[in-house]
């Protein structure tokens, strides 16, 4: 009977996109690398393809936590976010840490310490130096601290949400798209937006996700939006083609793509009785997107050392995400049954 309610009262769609944007991050470090073979062009397609990534996993979590008063207070709240994302953090920077002091496993992964220490440690994990994909943690630690006031906001004007959504957009997106164009400088530097959630690069997805959940907008422009994504990727990938000079990163495409793929996504479930005949196993592959996220550059090391497959590959490119996924789903699937395991890994 407890897991028939907790069916219930899980949202068939948000199991979906995550299994999409852990999949997409899978796909997007696979295609790091390029050779003659694979190419540039090849590389850059599908980067701008899976792009939306850890967009997706904002706009999850802001779609499931702004309305957390509904559910419970803001001590629990921070509780259960702690419990759900510090103390893996903590746990597997202590283990990257130690792991890999070389930085070898994965080009964007452990960063290389030649002198290691507890202050070292310290140091390298206030500043995000001990492994590079777990800026997304930092991020998202940013955005529950701002979650409170998002939550009252909604309470009493959610209007004043998507005001916010629209100053992010133009200030972290419109503006430093423009002034790439011209060539000149950002005006707020990367760092300075990553320590202030209020003005986190972020919070407009965190926000999207939230209101697109709760149908603030109307079909006809939640169809705005997908044009708008629809667009954007075109853009992108004929950007790729002709070899245009582009940062996928802080563009306007790359605003309206992702929030597109997550509108699309959304009514592609809601309207498609197969995901909710199958719900239960989408749960739990859902479950493991987080885990994935945690060990997946270890992964790729075994695999592409079990089978002798060279990194700037084809196989590389498209194959090993598949394995991976495959073998970390069903293996976290079996022991995040185990009380400590399911603790680190989220």
């Amino acid at each position: 009977m407890r897991t028939c309610l907790n069916m219930k009262k899980r949202l068939t769609y948000i199991d979906v996109i995550n299994i999409v944007a852990i999949y997409a991050v899978l796909m997007l470090h696979s295609s790091q690398y390029w050779t003659p073979k694979t190419g540039t062009i090849s590389n850059g397609i599908i980067q701008s393809i899976f792009i939306p990534a850890v967009y997706l996993f904002f706009m999850n979590s802001g779609a499931m936590l702004i309305n957390y008063l509904d559910k419970y207070d803001t001590k629990t709240f921070f509780f259960k976010r702690f419990k759900r994302v510090v103390i893996p953090l903590i746990v597997w920077s202590i283990i990257w840490y130690l792991i890999d002091t070389r930085g070898y496993i994965f080009p964007a992964g452990p960063v290389a310490h030649t002198h290691p220490s507890i202050y070292d440690f310290i140091i390298s994990f206030v500043n995000n130096n001990i492994f590079n994909i777990f800026w997304f943690f930092y991020a998202i630690i940013l955005l529950y601290v701002t979650t409170p006031i998002l939550a009252y906001i909604a309470k009493k004007n959610v209007n004043i949400l998507f005001y916010i959504v629209c100053l992010s957009f133009v200030s972290n997106f419109l503006i430093t798209y423009v002034l790439s164009l011209m060539n000149q400088a950002q005006v707020f530097s990367n760092a300075a937006i990553q320590t202030n959630p209020c003005t986190s690069t972020f919070i407009g997805f965190y926000i999207m996700g939230y209101l697109i959940k709760s149908n603030y907008f109307n079909s006809k422009q939640l169809n705005i939006f997908k044009t708008l994504g629809l667009i954007s990727i075109c853009i992108l990938i004929i950007s790729d083609i002709l070899n245009f000079s582009k940062n996928i990163g802080n563009t306007p495409y790359l605003f309206f793509y992702s929030i597109g793929v997550f509108i699309c996504l959304k009514q592609l479930v809601e309207k498609t009785n197969w995901f909710t005949k199958h719900n239960v196993i989408i749960a739990k592959l859902s479950s493991t997107s987080l885990a994935i996220y945690i060990v997946h550059p270890l992964f790729f090391k075994i695999i592409t050392k079990a089978f002798h497959i060279s990194d700037p590959s084809i196989v590389h490119t498209w194959l090993v995400p598949l394995i991976t996924y495959v073998v970390c789903a069903l293996l976290f699937i079996i022991i995040k049954k185990f009380k400590l395991i399911n603790t680190i890994l989220p």
